[in-house]
């Protein structure tokens, strides 16, 4: 019975799980869920996740819902090794520390910015939460000051986690290479991955498309002067 995915791609959290998916080589049979017509909050769906969250993944009789969670266990279920998500103490618990700065600090950052343009029509964007994807980008480009990936020299779950987040920030705020040489070298290499596109820059041109449609004018970053209040 395959895997079953509820997802809409425009969401970072889903393009985490979609990355993780094809980095182990697992297909998903999915079930898109439409936000704009609340489909979440469908009967049927609440039925599954009573939190009304995506993605949702049901793997036959077992529902698991929250990117992070879904990533690892995808990882520990079915990838021929651990590299993603290694066992040895030390390295899984930097990596579970990059995955909790991505849902404590990095996701809820990009989501105030975000979401208030795509769900309230918001035009203007303020200094505070530009100030706050900035700091965001400074903690990981610290993190990344000596190392390849985020949690060290391989490429893990929270690399997927993170740049899910990231692409999405940039929509807004590119990631200066001058102010952020580290994060800016680490996101190319990410997004050099034989499966990015498919993974994640899909979703993210969809919602790229549709902020720019909400502010009615290109997000670039010689337009960030025009957001700011």
């Amino acid at each position: 019975m395959p895997l079953k995915l509820f997802y809409n791609d425009m969401s970072p959290p889903v393009r985490a799980v979609l990355l993780t998916a094809k980095a182990i080589n697992l297909e998903f049979d999915l079930r898109e869920i439409d936000i704009a017509n609340k489909e979440q909050l469908a009967p049927e769906f609440m039925e599954i996740n009573p939190q009304h969250t995506i993605p949702t993944l049901v793997d036959e009789d077992f529902v698991i819902w929250d990117s992070h969670a879904i990533a690892g266990y995808l990882v520990s279920k079915y990838s021929e090794d651990d590299s993603l998500y290694p066992k040895e103490p030390r390295k899984r618990a930097l990596v579970d520390q990059r995955l909790h700065f991505d849902s404590g600090i990095l996701f809820p950052r990009v989501q105030n910015l975000v979401y208030p343009i795509i769900t309230f029509n918001d035009k203007e964007i303020s200094r505070e939460k530009l100030s706050a994807i900035n700091e965001s980008y400074k903690f990981m480009d610290k993190f990344l000051e000596n190392s390849t990936f985020l949690a060290g020299e391989s490429l893990t779950i929270a690399d997927f986690c993170c740049v899910s987040t990231i692409s999405t920030a940039t929509i807004i705020i590119p990631v200066s290479v001058e102010r952020y040489p580290n994060l800016s070298k680490w996101y190319q290499l990410l997004k050099n991955l034989p499966y990015y596109e498919e993974a994640n820059g899909v979703g993210l041109n969809k919602l790229d498309a549709l902020v720019e449609s909400k502010l009615g004018r290109p997000c670039h970053e010689d337009c960030m002067c025009n957001l700011a209040k």
